[in-house]
């Protein structure tokens, strides 16, 4: 399909035929015609340098990201240990399910007040340890926060027994 101004320029030329045999393009037609093809190339040519500038700024600004998180946002203990991140990983992980497990079983509001109470416990005991850890990075704060984490997880799930076999006599 041709558009509009395609027929109309068709139209004019196929009108117009004898008038183009009669006059030839002037002189320096194709000298212009060609200036203007290279003044078309080289807008697009042109280009290239913004593209380098953008491209440097973008590796700027990602340099800069990754400075600015190193040093402010990134988890203090990730300076310690990639394994003792991944280790409080796990266990944060499993200390969260079973909490959520030894809530769903129990049912007495006694034993939340006396449950909520043991975890307080067991925030405050997690703060000071994970403060003594950021101020001193040692190998002995490292194994006292992972035995804090194994007896933590090992008493919820001393309680998610001692819960379901409560449940499980009762019914």
């Amino acid at each position: 399909m041709k558009s509009l101004r395609e027929e109309e320029l068709e139209k004019f030329i196929r009108d117009n035929k004898e008038k183009f045999d009669i006059s030839e393009p002037e002189s320096d037609h194709g000298q212009h015609f060609l200036k203007k093809l290279v003044k078309k190339f080289k807008e697009v040519i042109n280009i290239v340098p913004y593209l380098v500038k953008v491209g440097l700024a973008t590796i700027l600004v990602f340099f800069l990201s990754f400075l600015i998180w190193r040093a402010y946002i990134c988890p203090p203990l990730t300076r310690i240990s990639l394994k003792y991140l991944k280790a409080e990983h796990d266990y944060r992980y499993q200390i969260h399910r079973n909490t959520q497990l030894t809530y769903n079983y129990i049912n007495n509001s006694e034993e939340k007040a006396k449950f909520r109470f043991e975890l307080q416990k067991f925030d405050d005991s997690y703060e000071v340890l994970k403060k003594q850890l950021i101020d001193n990075p040692s190998v002995d704060n490292i194994a006292n926060m992972l035995k804090f984490y194994q007896e933590k997880l090992l008493t919820l799930e001393e309680n998610i027994q001692d819960y379901t076999n409560k449940k499980s006599q009762s019914n």
